[in-house]
């Protein structure tokens, strides 16, 4: 209402399961995960109506999933679509959710942005949630510090569909399928995507997939192989041709991981960080409703509104 810019980040835990059971709307046929789904669509339908209620073409809204299915959970994990992950569910376990095939961590995303974003547009550029930080950034007229790197690019010219140009490389971190949770053991550069760990996440039946370590790595293309079912041959020309390229973008992210930034700030000392229990502390005011301690609370609430949210 004041016509000032804001940002609003909101993450909205629907689709990992249904946590809430609303009532499936009328011959909708999906069940308890496609009523959920569908109230997710209105709760993001009433932001987008809130939004061009206060100027058309001042917002943009940007829709993103953070992992596929949880697969463990049946019927109430939705599906993979085409990313099936063949070649583990031969071997056992998911390739949902938790893994780093491409029904783990493929993701919809969304952008809407009437006059600057052409509508019914896609692209094949290859983008990260990584990428929001860097390019809000940007639209907003400021710069990132100097004195780090980031995983994130500045992607605003394939939103407005001047490019379609995005990651040449991507990281896929271990999520818990397999390997030690977050090293990078897959990597994707273009249409190739290379495993050194593979492995399943727990599945429907309970079953859980080996981890396996691959060395050379397992090299799939992407462009003819979105199922990942089959392993380039590694005599093949293509798999030498490939290796190489692959080699060196693993060496130098894995290079450039080890010399950025390491923080050396220990909180769990810091008393600013530790837990506290403080009626005039605007951080951690945890006094029971109407004594003294909690008068102080709210006075404290009406001196520092900004901090309480």
């Amino acid at each position: 209402d004041s016509g000032r810019p804001f940002f609003l980040y909101l993450a909205l835990a629907h689709m990992h399961v249904p946590l809430g059971v609303p009532p499936p709307p009328p011959a909708s046929g999906r069940g308890i995960y496609g009523a959920a789904l569908s109230e997710m669509d209105a709760l993001v339908g009433q932001i987008k109506q809130v939004a061009d209620s206060h100027g058309k073409g001042n917002t943009l809204l940007w829709f993103a999933g953070d992992n596929g299915p949880w697969a463990q959970k049946c019927e109430l994990a939705g599906r993979l679509g085409p990313f099936v992950g063949a070649w583990q569910r031969q071997r056992g376990g998911s390739s949902a959710k938790q893994t780093t095939w491409e029904g783990g961590h493929r993701v919809p995303a969304l952008a809407y942005w009437p006059g600057r974003i052409p509508a019914k547009r896609t692209s094949c550029a290859l983008l990260s949630t990584l990428d929001i930080f860097p390019t809000l950034v940007a639209l907003a007229g400021a710069a990132l510090p100097p004195n780090r790197r980031f995983d994130g690019l500045d992607v605003s010219p394939v939103l407005f569909g001047w490019s379609d140009v995005g990651h040449k490389v991507l990281l896929h971190p271990n999520s818990g399928a397999a390997g030690k949770d977050g090293e990078i053991e897959t990597l994707r550069l273009a249409q190739y995507k290379a495993f050194y760990t593979t492995g399943g996440a727990m599945a429907c039946d309970g079953s859980i997939g080996p981890a396996e370590h691959h060395q050379p790595p397992l090299i799939f293309n992407l462009d003819r192989d979105i199922q990942e079912q089959e392993p380039l041959d590694l005599a093949s020309r293509e798999y030498q041709a490939v290796l190489p390229a692959i080699s060196r973008a693993y060496a130098r992210a894995l290079e450039d991981i080890a010399t950025d930034n390491v923080s050396v700030a220990d909180y769990s000392k810091d008393p600013a960080a530790t837990p506290c229990c403080n009626a005039q502390h605007v951080a951690c005011r945890c006094q029971a409703p109407g004594s003294h301690a909690a008068a102080l609370d709210r006075c404290t609430e009406r001196r520092a509104t900004w901090l309480c949210l």
